[in-house]
């Protein structure tokens, strides 16, 4: 194995180990469903539903389905938006109060991975991934999904739910 592969390996394993220890620091569901439903609407309240389908890369019904699901937990409210065939989506004060302890334990376990590396360490890591990062968009590579699993249908994310019918 040569430098270069000895580098990415470690990298690959350094992503895994993060990944980890975000799931088991972190707060539960915040990347896909009512989690990133409540995190979303945290910075933009009010949202409508076609932002919230292009922000949390779900299809309408996908869409509905979480919504209703937080508005049934007092999460959120739904009203009619002035334009036809649309609601706008908003926080209510117990959904503000959870979306704010989630982005607390968000930055407690992003704390809790990085507590190894001084300031300067943490800066240096993020000026280098953020030149590996450049590098590779400039080689074409740009992680937008292609092909079978970024066409899947009928949840956030592309995250099935397996109904019978």
């Amino acid at each position: 194995m040569n430098n270069q592969e000895k580098t990415l390996a470690q990298l690959k394993k350094a992503s895994k180990l993060s990944r980890l220890a975000f799931r088991k620091y972190g707060p539960k569901s915040y990347k896909r469903g009512m989690g990133s439903l409540l995190k979303y609407l945290s910075e933009h309240d009010g949202a409508t539903q076609s932002d919230l389908t292009v922000a949390l890369g779900c299809d309408r019904g996908a869409l509905k389905d979480v919504v209703l699901k937080a508005k049934r937990f007092g999460y959120v409210t739904m009203e009619k938006s002035e334009e036809a065939h649309t609601y706008v989506v908003s926080l209510t004060d117990e959904g503000k109060e959870v979306a704010e302890k989630r982005n607390e334990a968000n930055a407690e376990a992003a704390e809790k991975i990085l507590e190894g590396l001084t300031a300067d360490e943490q800066a240096e890591l993020d000026r280098l991934t953020e030149k590996l990062i450049l590098s590779l968009k400039e080689q074409g590579i740009d992680g937008k999904k292609k092909g079978h699993k970024a066409h899947r249908k009928g949840s956030c994310k592309g995250h099935h739910h397996h109904r019978r019918h």
